[in-house]
């Protein structure tokens, strides 16, 4: 079930494409949709800032040892992610991010169990496109993020992992009517320098990813 993700992502995004498509068409007044699309335009080509909140589901994709039996092995959880960006124009804004991706938990049958926080920074630049449907723009992002992996073994040591990664992300923004945004995303931040050295004495190495939806607010 590891990385099903960008595929949840991508069906999500073709499905409201092709369900926005379907009302633009079904519009008696050619007029209307083209108001619609205007209505888009003009509410992203404005500069100024923006903040969001939203949940997130995570995939920490922790390194499991060959020469192991796990009897216990969880690496997905949920948690929240909140960001502040500033729009240039309608087709590049930076961003600022902070997602908690929860906590996670693997045991051996030794018996050994270790639990695992993970938290990621992140700062990016974001490309937009053109309106691809009803109220609805498609966007990359790319940047820097800074992963922290603490990791406390049950009756053992405490580790922590500091990483910084170019990490990537998709997504598609729907502009509700209220004004705000309904934000989709996928996020991959790439390995972290944990070990996969069974006899290491550091934090094992993960590969975490998130999918997330998000409100959005301009100001």
């Amino acid at each position: 079930m590891k990385k099903i993700y960008p595929v949840i992502l991508t069906s999500i995004l073709l499905s409201s494409s092709a369900l926005f498509s379907l009302i633009i068409t079904s519009n008696v007044y050619a007029g209307e949709a083209s108001n619609s699309i205007n209505q888009v335009n003009n509410s992203t080509s404005t500069q100024g800032f923006y903040a969001g909140i939203g949940y997130l589901e995570s995939d920490v994709d922790t390194y499991k040892y060959p020469s192991l039996t796990y009897s216990a092995y969880d690496d997905e959880d949920d948690g929240i992610t909140v960001f502040l960006g500033y729009d240039f124009n309608e087709r590049f804004a930076i961003e600022a991010g902070y997602n908690d991706l929860g906590d996670t938990t693997a045991t051996v049958t030794t018996p050994i169990t270790a639990n695992k926080q993970i938290k990621v920074t992140t700062f990016a630049g974001v490309l937009k496109t053109d309106p691809v449907a009803y109220n609805t723009v498609l966007f990359v992002k790319a940047g820097v993020a800074f992963i922290n992996h603490d990791e406390q073994v049950v009756s053992g040591a405490s580790t922590s992992e500091k990483t910084t990664n170019a990490f990537f992300g998709v997504g598609a923004n729907y502009e509700l009517p209220s004004g705000l945004v309904l934000r989709g995303l996928y996020e991959q931040y790439g390995k972290d320098n944990g070990q996969t050295d069974v006899n290491g004495s550091t934090s094992d190495q993960i590969d975490p990813s998130a999918i997330s939806l998000s409100l959005i607010k301009r100001f």
